[in-house]
């Protein structure tokens, strides 16, 4: 059975009688909502979903009403469950309410809907007391001034994704991480306007140039407490947890379109007390036609055309699958993307996307306070992990940066612990100059393994191919494959197969930025010739090794780790 919330809006004017069910003080009213049963199947979902789909108010949701915040109180049990907002300011030009409250922006005490509400790139995992998941999904609703009697009828503004994990993909004994859906055609996450009166509606959402191909959303299930296969608190008493196999609920925009759409579920084995031992398990599910998905309904994956694969245990989220050899004796597998850091909150992540470069962006070119502003960078001096040496040093004076080799030593950034890449210290580190050399010269078939000149998502780099890439077979061998103009799905095709992409960069002396179509990267060795260490470098037509560069030069990182 479905429910739908309904906000009963009394309103009582000067000289007109008081409603029952309406009080009035000091030009304020009282909203009350209740839930009654609804059998559109066009309406579903609101604040949060439990296994019977009922859908209810939790007890202090806040709601944003003509700009100002007001608290929902619930009394009463089941579906005799009421709802109350009190002191909401009278206003003239009728009634707007936005929810969750703390997402949409408007001037306070002004009748309009806000002008902005934000769609989060990260949607957090929460239960209620019974293990139900709390779906903060955006909606509003709107009443005119003069209808006394009149209600507001809340919409959902966007979509709920259902996803169940199907029975084939046991995780028994493991715990839901991460469940990340992204569109290969548009923006999931960002700022969206509200429009219309009686039939709300919201606009396609806009991001960042800096993420402007970055099209992903995750729900992070990680602060829900550890579970068993049935879903029940472990036996230390920990919070109830996820249940293993789902459902989870995805917040998309509306008019999201499925053709391309990936979801990658990443499960963490082991428990709290053993997170050195965490796996990953990762599928996809890719839709292949032009189902949109509308406004104010649920999905589930069974509504979309899709595909089912499982790839072998990686032990880290944002480390690639592809093995590479980087020495007769030595495996590695690349992070899915280059390394940035960000001041304000001293934090290292991974960036999103393979393909994403800040470049010459506010971050890295910025005069201000690089070791407190929020934007991120990823052009880093030789060295600067910030245990010695620090990341947001622009110095032109070599002596502000390591001066010898950093492999294993604490100057290598990988002894940081990368907030989306395991968070933990020590577990990843730097190429060295012979290992790149290794890759790109001497592994078997090294020569049709790497692809400069590359493009993805409409961003410039080089392909790199894992040993047991299949290069010779078809479609890979085909004259219509052109490695060098891949479309989003031959690359997401090849990524699958453990690929990895590494975009241009720019580099950078004190805050002027140079060259935009070459990549800079730095490597973990140390040069005799001129005292100077040593990076990789590449153009459209080739890759470099053995290039030594000043210690000051801001070059980007990609991190690895070994194969055991």
């Amino acid at each position: 059975m479905k429910k739908q919330i309904i906000l009963a809006l009394c309103i009582a004017t000067m000289g007109t009688a008081l409603l029952s069910s309406c009080q009035k003080e000091s030009d304020t009213l009282s909203f009350r909502a209740t839930i009654s049963t609804y059998q559109s199947t066009s309406k579903e979902g609101k604040t949060y979903v439990d296994a019977n789909r009922w859908v209810n108010w939790i007890d202090g949701d806040t709601v944003k009403i003509n700009g100002n915040d007001y608290r929902v109180g619930i009394t009463g049990t089941g579906s005799n469950r009421i709802a109350t907002i009190d002191g909401v300011t009278v206003s003239e030009n009728g009634y707007y309410a936005v929810y969750p409250y703390n997402r949409a922006t408007a001037t306070a005490g002004t009748a309009g809907w806000p002008t902005q509400i934000l769609l989060p790139q990260v949607q957090n995992y929460k239960t209620d007391a019974n293990g139900n998941q709390i779906v903060k999904a955006p909606m509003a609703a709107y009443c005119p001034a003069g209808r006394a009697t009149a209600s507001l009828d809340f919409k959902n503004l966007c979509a709920l994704l259902k996803i169940e994990l199907p029975a084939s993909f046991d995780i028994t004994q493991n715990e839901v991480a991460y469940i990340k859906v992204t569109s290969s055609n548009q923006p999931l996450w960002g700022v969206a306007t509200i429009s219309g009166t009686d039939n709300p509606t919201l606009s396609s959402p806009s991001i960042s140039s800096l993420y402007a191909t970055d099209n992903t959303v995750t729900l992070d299930c990680t602060n829900n407490g550890l579970h068993g296969s049935d879903g029940n608190p472990t036996s230390s008493g920990a919070a109830q947890g996820v249940a293993s196999r789902g459902p989870f609920y995805i917040v998309l925009p509306p008019a999201t379109n499925v053709s391309g759409l990936t979801i990658d579920i990443y499960v963490f084995n082991g428990t709290a007390s053993s997170n050195s031992r965490r796996t990953v398990h990762l599928y996809s599910k890719s839709g292949s036609n032009a189902i949109s998905i509308a406004a104010n309904n649920i999905y589930t994956t069974g509504n979309l055309p899709t595909t089912y694969t499982e790839v072998p245990d990686v032990p880290y989220p944002n480390l690639g699958t592809g093995e590479f050899s980087v020495s007769r004796t030595k495996k590695v597998r690349f992070a899915l993307g280059n390394l940035q850091w960000q001041g304000s909150t001293n934090t290292w992540r991974f960036a999103q996307n393979q393909w994403t470069a800040i470049g010459n962006a506010t971050g890295n070119n910025t005069s201000s306070n690089r070791s407190t502003q929020a934007n991120w960078i990823d052009l880093f001096g030789y060295g600067t992990s910030g245990v010695n040496y620090q990341p947001y040093q622009t110095s032109n004076s070599s002596s502000d940066y390591a001066s010898s080799a950093i492999q294993n030593t604490s100057n290598d950034w990988g002894v940081n612990e990368i907030s989306n890449g395991g968070n933990q210290p020590n577990k990843w580190r730097t190429l060295t100059q012979s290992e790149w050399y290794y890759l790109f010269n001497t592994r078997s078939n090294s020569n049709s393994l790497h692809h400069t000149g590359a493009k993805v998502h409409n961003v410039g780099g080089m392909i790199i191919l894992p040993d047991n890439f299949p290069y010779n077979t078809s479609p890979y061998n085909s004259y219509n494959w052109d490695w060098k103009r891949l479309t989003n799905d031959q690359w997401a095709q090849v990524a699958a197969l453990g690929a990895i992409f590494m975009p241009y960069t720019y580099y950078r002396t004190g805050n002027t930025m140079y060259s935009q179509y070459y990549g800079y990267y730095w490597n973990s060795s140390w040069s005799n010739f001129n005292d100077q260490p040593q990076c990789m470098y590449f153009t459209s037509s080739g890759e470099t090794t053995d290039v030594h560069e000043p210690v000051y030069w801001g070059m980007a990182v990609r991190l690895a780790r070994d194969v055991n």
